[in-house]
């Protein structure tokens, strides 16, 4: 088999770079060892920066994470007995993050 693009891992990274290299109109091939159903299910991180959900949108994802995602402007850290809150969307001139499991990214994107 011969290809332009080889991407290992079909984690949200790898499965983002296919797709937009498919609408680019560049060949690739995309492998992963796990079974198609494990990838979908498997359970990790669940925090999308901004810059990840900007270029989820681009990719015309963004409503799923707006559905079902739940928007986050601060995060409270809780040490030495004490709340400390960090409020990033003040901090950074408005910007947020948001809760949404890897695991729908994945499907988001399989689907796309």
């Amino acid at each position: 088999m011969r290809t332009q693009v080889a991407i290992i891992g079909a984690g949200p990274a790898g499965l983002a770079l296919a797709l937009l290299l498919q609408r680019a109109g560049i060949e690739s091939v995309l492998v992963e060892r796990a079974a198609q159903d494990h990838v979908r299910a498997r359970l990790r991180a669940g925090v999308l920066e901004q810059g990840s959900v900007a270029l989820l949108r681009e990719l015309g994802l963004g409503a799923g994470i707006e559905q079902r995602g739940l928007e986050q402007h601060a995060i409270d850290f809780r040490f030495g007995g004490r709340s400390h809150r960090l409020d990033f969307h003040a901090a950074s001139g408005g910007r947020s993050a948001w809760v949404y499991p890897q695991h729908e990214v994945v499907a988001d994107l399989m689907q796309a």
